[in-house]
């Protein structure tokens, strides 16, 4: 595909993975067969990948992230660290510690059987420490900005509002989707971990959890090595502490949740109780985004963490619209 389509593709996708080819190629002008052709490059290079981006504020879902104090020779750490359930992303980070790492669970007991885990690789390690940054209420997830919790509609396959095993499952077998979204590849992967799945109950309660905002969005993830190909390589974790603390909230939502730069943004219960993760094309593009917050007159003090290695896939909007800067 000629000039600037191929980056809009990917934007596109970010934004609705489940759009069909027909669609695609009619909003970029394209033939259905480059649309497949570019796809299936990107899927065969492993670019990208497919998954979902869930509302943790609808069912009480927990996020959290582990900063670890760690030595260079002991790599093995992080091989360890990737095999955990429910790690959603590792990146090395330059300050005190040396590794920050995010997870996603869905109860208690699966925060407990992580935690369990760290204890016993941090154990071996020449430092052992770590430090939890436990999140609160999300505000934006993967450049998309997520509503507050609500009640879920009425679910017609259980007659229950709360998410079930199945549920669970298929929201497991919807984070890492190795070619374009379909309910037949989901039923499958599900089928490993609950016998007898139809797709027709697979789509059923997929839409059940769209339509109830457990699943904000079906999306991309962009491979590490895709990254540096983007308009936003460079990656920072940004803790924020406004000048007056009853302002948390109207701060995150009103100054933090619409900046692009923004793909993550976080209530925690840390001194600094805005936890973000900030993308920009440079160095110098994000010390001309901290001035700008700033310059808000409503920021008392920041504390920025560069990363230098991420080591897997992420999601966020992988370039610039037309004219943005």
């Amino acid at each position: 595909m000629p000039s600037d389509k191929p980056n809009r593709l990917l934007n596109m996708l970010h934004e609705d993975a489940t759009k069909s080819l027909g669609d695609l190629a009619k909003d970029l002008g394209a033939s259905r067969q480059n649309i497949a052709r570019y796809i299936s490059l990107r899927e065969g290079k492993r670019d990208i990948m497919y998954s979902i981006i869930e509302n943790p504020n609808v069912h009480e879902f927990r996020t959290f992230f582990i900063e670890i104090k760690t030595n260079p020779e002991e790599p093995e750490i992080v091989s360890r660290i990737i095999d955990i359930p429910r790690v959603r992303a590792i990146d090395g980070i330059i300050g005190q510690s040396s590794l920050m790492v995010k997870f996603c669970t869905r109860n208690d007991q699966q925060f407990a059987e992580i935690l369990k885990q760290i204890d016993t690789i941090i154990t071996g390690t020449r430092f052992q420490h770590y430090k939890i940054i436990n999140c609160l209420k999300t505000f934006k997830d993967g450049g998309k900005g997520l509503a507050e919790g609500k009640p879920a509609i009425m679910k017609k396959s259980t007659g229950r509002h709360d998410l079930d095993g199945i549920d669970e499952s298929l929201l497991d077998a919807m984070q890492d989707i190795p070619e374009r979204f379909s309910y037949e590849w989901i039923t499958a992967k599900a089928s490993i971990y609950v016998e007898s799945l139809s797709y027709s109950q697979v789509h059923r309660r997929v839409k059940e959890m769209i339509d109830s905002g457990v699943i904000e969005s079906v999306t991309i993830k962009l491979s590490p090595d895709f990254i540096p190909k983007t308009d936003f390589p460079v990656k920072f974790y940004l803790q924020v502490l406004p000048k007056q603390l009853s302002e948390y909230n109207g701060i995150a939502a009103g100054i933090l949740s619409s900046r692009h730069e923004i793909v993550e943004l976080y209530r925690t219960g840390e001194e600094y109780g805005l936890f973000a993760v900030v993308r920009t094309g440079s160095i110098a593009e994000y010390r001309k985004f901290l001035e700008s917050l700033y310059a808000t007159g409503k920021i008392q003090d920041t504390i920025s963490t560069l990363v230098i290695d991420e080591k897997l896939p992420a999601t966020f909007k992988p370039f610039k619209d037309d004219g943005a800067t």
